[in-house]
Formats: C-alpha cells, sequence, structure tokens
C-alpha cells in the first residue's frame, strides 16, 4: 500500500512539473497555430487550410537544425522542395494510381535522402507527412495549383522568419553553453584534486559539450570547406579547454604545496573566462609565466602556462567581429570540393530506396481500392520505417499502445458528446495536451484523438458508429505496422552493425588523414577543420549506435584514434 501510494504521489509531482514547465510555451504556441492557421485560411482560401497546419509542423520541426546562417539558401531550398511536393501531389490526384506510382516514388526519394542525415537528427517525417496530407487531405486540381504554390512559397518565408525569431540567438547561447560545461568539468576537476578525491567518474560529459559546439558550427557553415576563422576560434576554445582537463588528469595523486598554488591559480583565472563568457566581463586577464613556473621542479607549470594561454586567445578571436566574416580559402581543387558536397552516403541511399518503393505501392494500394481513410495506413508505414532494422520493433510498440490509448479516449469521448461544437474544442484539446508530452506515446495518443475527431466530426454518433471509426484506425495502424516490419525487418533490414562497421572504417581514414594534415607545416586550414569536425561527428554517431545496440567497449576502441590525433596535435597549444 505505501508503495503504490509514493508511486500515484510520484506520478502527481511529474504531471505537476510537466504543467508547470510547458504551459507558457504550450499555451502560446496553441494560440500561435490558431492564428496562423486561420489567418493563412483567410488569404489563401479554405482549400489551402491544410498548407497552412503544414507549415505550424514544418516550422516547429525546422527549430531541430540552425538555418539563420545562410537564410537565403536555406528558403530557396525549401522553396524548391516544396514547390515539387505540392506539383508532385496536385498531379498524383488528377492522374490514375498506376500513372501517379514514379512521381510518388520520386518525390518520396528526393525528400527522404534531403532530410535523412548520418550524423544530425532527421527532419524527412514531418516533410512525408506533409507530402500525405497535400495528397489525400486536401487536394487541389491542377487549375487550383498556382494559388497553392503561392500558399507555399509564403510558407517557406515563414518558416526561415520563425528561424529568426525563435533561434536568433542560437549559435551564441549553444558556444556559450557548451564551453561553460567544458569549463564546469575542469573546475570541478581541479577542486577534486585540491580535495584529494582524484578526477570527476564522468569524463565523457567534456566530449559530448564539445560535440555540441563542433555540431552548431557545422551547421553554421557558409559551404563545404568554409567555415569562418571565428567557427576555428571556437573549436579551438573547446578543444583547448579539453587539453587543459587532460593535464589536469595527469595530476591525478598527491598534489604537493606548489601545484596546490597552481591549481588554485588556474580555477581563479577560469572563473574570469566564465564571466567573460557570460558577457559580465571584458576579457581574460593576461596570464604572467612568474605564477606558473616559480617553484616548479618539472615542466607542469610550463604546460599549463602554454594551454592557457593557447585557451584565451582562442577565446578572445571567436568574439572579434571581423573573426565572423573572414573565410580562409582552400587549396583543395574544384572536384575534391564538388566531391565533398555530394557526400553520397550508403544508409542515406538503402533507406530513401527502401522506404519510397514501401510508401509508392502502398500509395498506389489505397489509390486503387479507393481505400476510406488509406491514409491511416500510410501514416503509420512512414511514421514506424526507420534507418535501422533494429528500431523498427520498438517504434511499433509504442505507435499501437499510442493508438490503442487514443482510440479508447476517442470512443469515450466522442460517442457521449454529440455536439460539434464540443467536439471541435475536445479536438483543440487534444492538441493543446500533446505539448505537455514529450515521450511519442502520449503524444501519438492526443493526435490520434485529433485523427479520429476529424473522422467522426459530422457523420457518426453514438457507440456503434463511433466504435466502428475505431475499428478502422486500429486495423489500418495493425496492417501499417506489419508492413513496415516486413519491408524493413525481412526483405530489406539495414542493421545498426553493419551502419558501425561503414562508419568505423571512415572514422580510421579520417584520423589518419588529420594525423597527416596536423603534422605538415602551413596545412590547409579550411582541411584540417573540416577533418576536426567529421571526426567528432563520427565519434559522438558510433557511441549513439554502441549505447542503442547495447555494444561495450566502443570508448576503449575511440581512445586509440583519439590519442594519435592529440598527439599530433599537441604542438597547436602553443602561444602564437
Amino acid at each position: 500500500m505505501p508503495l503504490r501510494r509514493e508511486k500515484i504521489t510520484s506520478a502527481v509531482q511529474r504531471v505537476r512539473a510537466s504543467i508547470c514547465k510547458n504551459f507558457r510555451f504550450a499555451t502560446l504556441d496553441m494560440v500561435f497555430i490558431l492564428i496562423f492557421v486561420n489567418v493563412f485560411q483567410a488569404v489563401f482560401g479554405m482549400e489551402n487550410s491544410i498548407v497552412g497546419v503544414i507549415f505550424t509542423i514544418l516550422m516547429a520541426a525546422s527549430m531541430a537544425r540552425d538555418l539563420t546562417s545562410r537564410p537565403v539558401k536555406h528558403f530557396l531550398t525549401q522553396a524548391f522542395v516544396l514547390i515539387l511536393m505540392a506539383t508532385a501531389a496536385s498531379f498524383v490526384g488528377a492522374l490514375g494510381p498506376l500513372a501517379a506510382l514514379p512521381i510518388n516514388f520520386a518525390m518520396i526519394f528526393l525528400i527522404l535522402y534531403a532530410f535523412t542525415y548520418e550524423y544530425a537528427s532527421h527532419l524527412y517525417f514531418p516533410y512525408i507527412l506533409s507530402y500525405l496530407f497535400l495528397v489525400f487531405i486536401s487536394p487541389v486540381t491542377p487549375e487550383q495549383l498556382p494559388k497553392r504554390l503561392a500558399g507555399v512559397l509564403t510558407g517557406a518565408v515563414c518558416v526561415m522568419l520563425y528561424q529568426f525569431i525563435m533561434g536568433g540567438h542560437r549559435v551564441h547561447d549553444v558556444v556559450r553553453s557548451s564551453l561553460t560545461g567544458i569549463l564546469d568539468e575542469a573546475e570541478d576537476c581541479i577542486r577534486c584534486l585540491l580535495e584529494g578525491k582524484g578526477k570527476p567518474d564522468d569524463p565523457e560529459q567534456v566530449r559530448e559539450n564539445l560535440c555540441e559546439l563542433i555540431r552548431i558550427v557545422y551547421e553554421r557553415r557558409k559551404r563545404v570547406l568554409c567555415v569562418s576563422d571565428a567557427s576555428f576560434a571556437a573549436i579551438d576554445a573547446g578543444r583547448g579547454l579539453e587539453h587543459l582537463i587532460l593535464l589536469l588528469y595527469g595530476l591525478e595523486g598527491s598534489v604537493t604545496p606548489e601545484r596546490e598554488n597552481l591549481l588554485r591559480e588556474i580555477l581563479l583565472w577560469l572563473e574570469e573566462c566564465r564571466m567573460f563568457l557570460e558577457k559580465k566581463k571584458g576579457e581574460p586577464p593576461v596570464l604572467k609565466r612568474e605564477c606558473f613556473v616559480a617553484g616548479s621542479e618539472d615542466q607542469t607549470g610550463e604546460e599549463f602556462f602554454r594551454a592557457l594561454i593557447y585557451l584565451r586567445k582562442q577565446l578572445v578571436r571567436m568574439t572579434q567581429r571581423q573573426e565572423r566574416t573572414r573565410y580562409q580559402k582552400t587549396a583543395l581543387s574544384f572536384w575534391v570540393r564538388c566531391k565533398a558536397a555530394l557526400n553520397l552516403s550508403q544508409v542515406r541511399v538503402v533507406y530513401a530506396l527502401r522506404v519510397a518503393v514501401l510508401l509508392a505501392l502502398s500509395t498506389f494500394a489505397v489509390q486503387a481500392l479507393q481505400l476510406p481513410h488509406g491514409k491511416w495506413l500510410l501514416f503509420t508505414v512512414a511514421s514506424v520505417s526507420l534507418p535501422y532494422a533494429e528500431d523498427v520493433g520498438g517504434k511499433a510498440k509504442k505507435r499501437f499502445a499510442a493508438t490503442l490509448i487514443g482510440t479508447l479516449i476517442s470512443l469515450l469521448v466522442f460517442s457521449l458528446v454529440p455536439s460539434v461544437q464540443a467536439r471541435s474544442l475536445l479536438m483543440m484539446l487534444s492538441g493543446y495536451l500533446s505539448f505537455y508530452f514529450s515521450g511519442y506515446t502520449g503524444t501519438f495518443a492526443c493526435s490520434t484523438v485529433g485523427a479520429l475527431g476529424g473522422a467522426v466530426y459530422l457523420s457518426s454518433f453514438g457507440w456503434g458508429q463511433v466504435g466502428g471509426i475505431v475499428m478502422i484506425r486500429i486495423g489500418y495502424v495493425a496492417v501499417g505496422i506489419l508492413l513496415a516490419w516486413f519491408a524493413n525487418c525481412v526483405v530489406l533490414p539495414y542493421r545498426r552493425k553493419n551502419a558501425s562497421a561503414q562508419l568505423w572504417k571512415k572514422y580510421g581514414e579520417a584520423c589518419g588523414l588529420l594525423v597527416r594534415v596536423c603534422r605538415q607545416e602551413n596545412a590547409d586550414k579550411q582541411l584540417y577543420y573540416s577533418l576536426v569536425i567529421q571526426v567528432h561527428l563520427m565519434e559522438e554517431k558510433l557511441c549513439q549506435n554502441s549505447k542503442a545496440a547495447g555494444w561495450d567497449g566502443m570508448q576503449e576502441l575511440l581512445s586509440h584514434y583519439r590519442r594519435q590525433v592529440r598527439e599530433a596535435h599537441r604542438g597547436r597549444y602553443v602561444p602564437a
């Protein structure tokens, strides 16, 4: 009994914490969505209200990446893809199922390949969902297409404006939070040494912060092999802090009075760096060599002095305005740059081909058989089809569980509420409540209530009619899950083990090339930093794969290459 009471209390506390955390964001976001959709509908007509809904989804999804560094390029990319989507959807609706098959395949393949990433969060699902919305929920004839294209272009502008309003300062926030996170680790390490506790237990937190910093630099590139000098400095500042922590790890053991003074001096100076990063003070003070080497019996003080001088230089450089607009030209040939820009990926190609074939054939079946509510089957196939076969089962279970929860709630609610106005409010409430869930099951259960509300909105009343629609929903979701599982796990499975083996090979080659570039005099800086970025992103992906698969020993395997790169890079931690 006490255990049950404790669980109930814990659940109530989690709900309360979620409401407190998300209330302001959920309420403002819901108000924004309602205003945006209604204004969009008023401007572009009722037949394009679905386009307004699509862009509320795409605006939120776009925040997974920073698009503000190259707004024109990202706007043109968005506009091009969305115009193709709207045009293809219009012709798919006008043509027969067989003629529409190659159009669907080509469009879905393009979306999947363009918005699936090897080292970043995927963005393909909102675009696939949007394309299916355009085909099935509110199709337009070719005569109505120009107005829809105007709406699509307006929506692409709105996506970019949303990026600037909601994430205009993201790069500064991420760089600051990443560097202060590594600073925290360095300060914790010093305190552990001063208190005789050895070193902190979780050094990988440093790597996570460093990867976060490198990722934002990767997203902010002007183009392939074109990174600003300020971004160079930000990367070097992060790696310089990591180097400092490694030096501190080397002091583990007894701390002499001289080393204690050295550590306290470093701790005070790091606090100055924190104040600088948080814009509470000016540049960190210039270091004095005598404070580090006086009384030192070995080269420890000199090593720390060099590391901190290097770190100070990079921290100052990354904040200078002229460094943000300075781009050093690469010496690599045009063809090498083209190859790097294409960056063909086997993982992305295989996944895009598999899911494009599956979705195109499923769409053909739904259109040819004229299945009522067949779009639910397609949404399920798109949701459950994932790049790695091992992930399909877990996603399928969550999808089906959410469907059962959502359909049960819908059966109870819509059977008891015949009023159209009340049903509209309940559908809006389900959408609003979805903001309070972070997990897929809770979010999709709310979406299920909204989807079923739309299906029974005017036509179904009472337990029998609503129950019939509920059973259709469950049936379509079950069939969609089975199709996705069969295609992704039986017909053409692509497993995390295969992807990791290929990535491991690429990682070893990139590390070897980075070591050679490090040892060259007057090395191509764009090539050097491009390799640094690639190596860290590949490391992060390998660690994610090993964690998801439950593999042990990945950190030990990575440490071999890390030591080689650090040894080659060691000469860079000196004052210019």
